[in-house]
């Protein structure tokens, strides 16, 4: 047996995720308020971005000790925090940061908040690069600011970055690009020759670029990523770092993220974001428990996870090649997400979702709101056991393949 092959062993059997999670205490918006919309407890639910596992259990323990201390009153920053924030930067992604670049917010959007109204004015241009999460251009237009899509392209299931494109959309009341890295949905993670390259535009055009990193701690095995801020001393005097453990921990209800800019100008521009809002006092304490230990150690969790992901994705990309081969899925090099393209079915979501939410009773998210790309596709959360990820497959499959006019035979599946 390989080292590497010993060690995914070893860690699957320290963190079993096969198993589907005990709903009976739990309320959430990913599976309770998707069965109350839609009154039926049946329901299957793939959207919104969570996983179905309780968190790594150091993280757990960490928690208890927090309630059993009993006092949760405004909290201060350690400097053991401090370091497990820059350690795990260091270990992971051979980035280093000092302590005082670091910044905590709330969450990862109104972080980006601050930022757009720190340094922008309504009627500045803003780009962001669709399909991606739909906050990123309503944020800009809830904020009277200007969204422009410079559309990545889709080059044979691999996305790219569309470098012509954006050169051609910048203009004088361009301020600010808002970059997903690594990508959510369609799972790119930027090599280090792509961000230079769109640093290099930035840098020319004097466009600062917000990074949602959020993923980041989310790789499948073998992929490296670079931190933007990382490419170049341009890149990090001119950009924000926005990530988080919400979404590679599962601990998106404990409202922590943090902010990492070397440049005092922005981050002094990011605090005062923080004093309109009165943010800059105090915060989650759960959060930042929560935070340091998983920074700090939980890497054998996080890889166990990706490697259960991993399988996942598998599972999806060879079972839509099987019996629906009209319909593509990228490769994924991180997150949690398959992006599928429906279009070749030549039916229209009007069509697709009511037998997808009615019929197969299983919520997805359609790639409409994504921007432009993201018209007839759909992406299906994989952070849930093997188990439950079967089932709904068998479902979305029951109600897809039809639509191709041939039958689907469930025992085939």
């Amino acid at each position: 047996m390989s080292a590497k092959t010993a060690r995914s062993a070893s860690e699957q059997s320290l963190h079993d995720f096969s198993k589907a999670i005990d709903r009976s205490a739990l309320s959430t918006l990913k599976w309770e308020m998707e069965i109350d919309r839609l009154g039926d407890k049946d329901l299957f639910s793939f959207g919104t971005a969570d996983l179905d596992f309780r968190s790594p259990p150091a993280v757990v323990e960490a928690l208890h000790r927090a309630v059993e201390a009993g006092h949760f009153g405004y909290p201060l920053r350690r400097p053991s925090y401090y370091d497990a924030v820059t350690g795990y930067l260091s270990r992971r992604f051979g980035w280093q940061v000092e302590k005082t670049w670091i910044d905590a917010c709330v969450a990862i959007y109104p972080s980006m908040h601050s930022i757009i109204m720190e340094l922008t004015q309504a009627g500045d241009e803003i780009i962001y690069q669709p399909p991606v999460h739909h906050v990123f251009a309503e944020i800009v237009k809830a904020n009277d600011r200007v969204p422009v899509a410079n559309q990545l392209i889709n080059r044979g299931g691999t996305y790219e970055m569309d470098f012509a494109g954006l050169e051609a959309c910048i203009t004088d009341r361009t301020k600010l690009l808002l970059l997903c890295s690594p990508h959510n949905p369609v799972g790119r993670v930027w090599t280090r020759d792509e961000l230079k390259e769109l640093a290099r535009i930035c840098s020319e055009r004097g466009v600062i670029v917000v990074s949602d990193e959020v993923y980041s701690g989310m790789l499948y095995e073998g992929t490296e990523f670079t931190p933007f801020a990382a490419v170049s001393e341009w890149a990090a005097m001119n950009s924000y770092c926005l990530f988080s453990p919400s979404k590679p921990f599962n601990l998106t209800g404990l409202k922590h993220s943090i902010v990492v800019t070397p440049n005092p100008v922005l981050r002094d521009a990011f605090r005062r974001g923080l004093r309109r809002a009165n943010l800059q006092y105090g915060g989650s304490a759960l959060g930042y428990a929560a935070a340091e230990v998983a920074f700090r150690d939980c890497d054998d969790w996080s890889h166990a996870l990706m490697h259960h992901i991993a399988g996942n994705h598998a599972y999806v990309t060879d079972l839509i090649r099987s019996f629906l081969p009209e319909v593509t899925v990228p490769v994924a090099e991180a997150a949690y997400f398959a992006w599928l393209d429906l279009s070749r079915l030549n039916t229209p979501r009007a069509v697709y979702e009511p037998l997808i939410e009615r019929q197969a009773k299983l919520v997805v998210t359609y790639g409409e709101p994504m921007g432009p790309g993201g018209e007839n596709h759909i992406r299906i959360n994989l952070g849930t056991s093997r188990s439950i990820l079967e089932a709904g497959m068998r479902r979305l499959l029951s109600v897809l393949v039809p639509l191709t006019g041939r039958s689907f035979d469930e025992s085939a599946c």
